[in-house]
């Protein structure tokens, strides 16, 4: 998303216009202030719950507009309720099973690994440790907002339940 201007620090907005102007000074203050300091608690993160608990589950949750954003890769209109992204060493095959028969069950649909994939792994631990497992949830905004305005729709209250219930069977695991 770098290349348009989206990357780790939002130069322009979706339809191409400038959001700020970005320095070096800048850049690398949110590096270092920020980015940088997530990561590395990320990763402390892991190693201790690898030391207490042997294995690490990481749930990286976003969410999507209904409509694609123009630079979107995908850009179908037809996106579905919720998107697991996976990554094909740490998202076992029956976390991906079991979120498919979960958000079934709930009349929603799912789309796997589209409209976006993967899923955040320290590099410490990346295609390394599979003890260390990742699966990425994002909820179609639809589901819980009224697009643009971006206030709690009629649905927020549902989703909440839905994604905590989600939580509860990821972990179950």
């Amino acid at each position: 998303m770098s290349k348009f201007g989206m990357g780790v620090l939002y130069e322009k907005l979706d339809n191409g216009n400038q959001l700020r102007k970005v320095t070096q000074q800048l850049k690398s203050g949110v590096l270092s202030n920020y980015y940088w300091k997530h990561h590395n608690n990320l990763n402390n993160i892991v190693k201790k719950h690898l030391e207490d608990t042997k294995s690490c589950l990481i749930l990286d949750c976003h969410s999507f507009p209904s409509s694609p954003f123009n630079c979107a890769i995908v850009q179908d209109n037809n996106t579905p309720d919720f998107n697991i992204g996976t990554d094909s060493y740490h998202t076992p095959l029956y976390f991906i099973e079991a979120s498919k028969e979960f958000f079934k069950s709930k009349g929603l649909s799912l789309g796997v690994d589209t409209p976006y994939s993967g899923s955040i792994v320290p590099m410490e631990y990346y295609q390394k440790e599979p003890r260390v497992n990742s699966i990425m949830l994002e909820v179609n905004r639809r589901m819980y907002l009224n697009e643009p305005t971006n206030q709690k729709s009629d649905g927020y209250l549902r989703i909440k339940e839905i994604v905590q219930e989600y939580i509860k069977l990821l972990k179950s695991l």
